[in-house]
């Protein structure tokens, strides 16, 4: 698959119907062959991947990566998070700012799995391009949780999920 088709399968229609969708989901499988694909690749070729990123990509792989980490503890298997978290380091080139608050996410599945914290972090950075793994080093040991940077554990009736917390207030309507 080139560089193109392989972009084109993160340009999904706006909006939330991804983030709250089931976990998981057709999207879900679409967007891990992306992610799968970025570590299979040259580092070459993950270099253009990643110049491509934009705000609105990195805004998918994190919703991506969010529901990977609620996806593991499902699954009582830290592969979803591995998986998460190399689409995350992916995002941050996008949307640094946003990406700073999934690893917490990640820290808590492997809390909850019972699974080391810096060997899943490592698996990742293993996975990913140098910069990257730069980034999966630098925001493996930080101390935030999940509810420091917006989130809370839920149940959705089908099983565990992060959900943001801010989602969960009523909007205002105009």
């Amino acid at each position: 698959m080139d560089l193109r088709e392989l972009l084109g399968m993160l340009d999904m229609p706006p909006g939330e119907s991804y983030y709250r969708s089931r976990i998981p989901c057709p999207e879900d499988e679409r967007v891990a062959r992306v992610v799968r694909a970025f570590s299979e690749s040259s580092p070459g070729r993950q270099a253009v991947f990643r110049e491509a990123i934009d705000g609105v990509r990195a805004g998918l792989l994190l919703v991506f990566s969010e529901r990977m980490a609620a996806l593991a503890v499902r699954m009582e298997s830290a592969e979803p998070c591995v998986q998460g978290l190399v689409a995350a380091s992916l995002a941050q080139e996008g949307d640094p700012r946003e990406a700073l608050a999934v690893p917490a996410l990640h820290r808590r599945s492997a809390e909850i799995l019972g699974v080391d914290n810096a060997r899943l972090f490592d698996e990742a950075a293993g996975r990913t391009d140098l910069s990257g793994a730069h980034w999966l080093r630098d925001v493996r040991d930080a101390d935030d949780t999940p509810e420091d940077v917006g989130y809370e554990e839920a149940d959705d009736g089908e099983g565990f999920r992060y959900e943001r917390a801010i989602a969960r207030q009523p909007r205002h309507r105009y």
